[in-house]
C-alpha cells in the first residue's frame, strides 16, 4: 500500500472510529458525546446528597479514622447518618471530602462534617464537597451561631459564596443548597449554656450537637462521654429540651450504646454512641486477650 493510500486509509478510519475500546471501557471523544440530558440529571440527583432528608430518630457513626472505605460500611450498616470529624479526627481535608462523596449512593445515610473551627474557609469548602450538613465546635453565643449561619446559606438569607466543586454535579441552585443543608452549633461550654435561648433562637439554625466532655470540663467536672454530674446533666437536659420546645434537632455524643439507647428514649433527635477509633480498640482489645482467656 502506498503512503498517499494508507493515509486515506487512516483519514476514513478516524472518521468512523472516534469510539475506543481499551480493557473493555468505551472512551468516547468530545464529538461523541451528547448534551447533558434530563435523564443525566436526574442520575446525577439521585446519586447525590442533595436529595437526602436526615430522617429521626437517628443512631450515627461518630468517623475520626481516616478510610473512606469505614464511610461506606457505615452506611451500608444502616447509621443514619456519618459525622466525618475533621476537629479531632485523623481527616485530612482531601479525605474527608472524599468520604462525603462515597456517601451520595446512598439514600438514607447523610453527611456531616465538624470542621475544625468557625471559619469561612473551612466551612465553605466542606459544602462545597458536597456536604449534607455542618457542625461547628465552640459556639458560645448568638453572633458565634449567626457567622455559622451566615457561611452556610445563600444570600439573601447569609453570605456563603458560590463556587461549588462536587457539588455541581448535582445542579442545585442557591435556595435548593439553602433548603438541604443543615447547620448545627455545637454547644459545649458553660457560656454556650447561658446563652442557649439566643441561640437557639436564631433562625437558619437546624439544631445543636452537644459534646458532653468539653461541657463537663467547662463546667468544672471531669470529661466523660456519658456523664453523671448533676450540673451536666441538668446542663444537657435544657439543650435538649430547648431543642424541641422550638422544633429544632437535638444530637448528642454519647460514650456508649446504654447511653444512646437511653437518650433516644428522651427524645433526642440523633445519638452517636462512641466514635470508631474507640469501637476499633474495644474489638482490637478481645483479640488481643484471647491468650489471657
Amino acid at each position: 500500500m502506498s503512503i498517499i493510500k494508507y493515509s486515506k486509509h487512516l483519514l476514513t478510519t478516524s472518521r468512523y472510529s472516534r469510539s475506543i475500546i481499551v480493557n473493555s471501557v468505551r472512551l468516547s471523544s468530545p464529538v461523541d458525546t451528547p448534551p447533558p440530558s434530563r435523564t443525566a440529571s436526574t442520575t446525577a440527583m439521585s446519586l447525590s446528597n442533595t436529595a437526602k432528608t436526615l430522617k429521626t430518630p437517628f443512631v450515627g457513626a461518630f468517623q475520626m479514622l481516616s478510610d473512606p472505605i469505614l464511610t461506606e460500611h457505615y452506611a451500608n450498616l444502616g447509621f443514619g447518618a456519618v459525622l466525618i470529624d475533621q476537629q479531632h479526627g485523623l481527616l485530612d481535608e482531601r479525605t474527608a471530602f472524599e468520604c462525603v462523596q462515597r456517601l451520595e449512593k446512598f439514600p438514607s445515610c447523610f453527611s456531616i462534617i465538624r470542621v475544625c473551627d468557625n471559619t469561612t474557609a473551612l466551612i465553605s469548602r466542606a459544602l462545597d464537597a458536597g456536604a449534607c450538613g455542618i457542625i461547628a465546635p465552640m459556639i458560645n453565643n448568638v453572633d458565634d451561631a449567626k457567622r455559622l449561619v451566615e457561611q452556610c446559606r445563600y444570600a439573601p438569607v447569609g453570605k456563603r459564596s458560590w463556587g461549588p466543586t462536587r457539588a455541581l454535579i448535582t445542579d442545585a441552585g442557591t435556595e435548593q443548597a439553602n433548603n438541604y443543608v443543615k447547620v448545627f452549633a455545637m454547644i459545649e461550654t458553660a457560656e454556650a449554656i447561658k446563652n442557649l435561648d439566643s441561640i437557639l433562637d436564631l433562625e437558619g439554625l437546624d439544631g445543636a450537637f452537644v459534646g458532653p466532655s468539653d461541657l463537663s470540663i467547662s463546667l468544672g467536672v471531669a470529661p466523660s462521654g456519658s456523664p453523671t454530674d448533676p450540673t451536666v446533666v441538668a446542663a444537657i437536659k435544657k439543650v435538649l429540651k430547648g431543642c424541641q420546645a422550638r422544633g429544632k434537632l437535638s444530637l448528642l455524643y454519647c460514650g456508649d450504646k446504654e447511653r444512646a439507647r437511653a437518650s433516644l428514649a428522651e427524645g433526642w433527635s440523633g445519638v452517636f454512641p462512641g466514635a470508631d477509633i474507640g469501637w476499633m480498640m474495644a474489638a482490637a482489645k478481645e483479640f488481643a486477650d484471647v491468650i489471657k482467656n
